[in-house]
């Protein structure tokens, strides 16, 4: 795969949907880089269908989810305020928000279709 901190683990159902999870854990120095390549993998599923991402039952080709917490100093983790432009590709996380620990999980689904076009890129299992 052409990606650095994202590590995929692949499933698919009886249908042939396919669904890609991962996990990332970096330093907080990593976190623009890690949130650089979410964006890419999300512009690029953009980019194979108008339509966007959606629930497969309801016809749509991909959908994703995309959770991150922070780990700031102390008990408590908290969510973590993604923005992501579909029109741009870019996420961003304040800037003080960057400094601390993050944890990312990103779960992207689709359609045969899609998952063959998405192996074909990414390389991907």
């Amino acid at each position: 795969m052409d990606l650095q901190l994202l590590d995929f683990d692949c499933s698919e159902d009886t249908e042939g949907v396919v669904c890609w999870d991962a996990l990332a854990q970096p330093l907080p120095r990593h976190n623009h880089a890690l949130l650089q390549e979410v964006a890419k993998v999300l512009a690029w599923a953009h980019g194979f269908d108008a339509q966007g991402p959606g629930p497969l039952e309801d016809g749509a080709h991909w959908d994703f989810d995309l959770q991150a917490t922070l780990r700031p100093e102390g008990p408590d983790p908290q969510a973590a305020r993604l923005m992501l432009d579909p029109q741009t590709g870019q996420i961003t996380l304040s800037a003080a928000d960057l400094a601390h620990p993050l944890a990312l999980s990103l779960s992207l689904s689709g359609t045969p279709g899609f998952a063959q076009a998405f192996r074909e890129h990414w390389g991907a299992p």
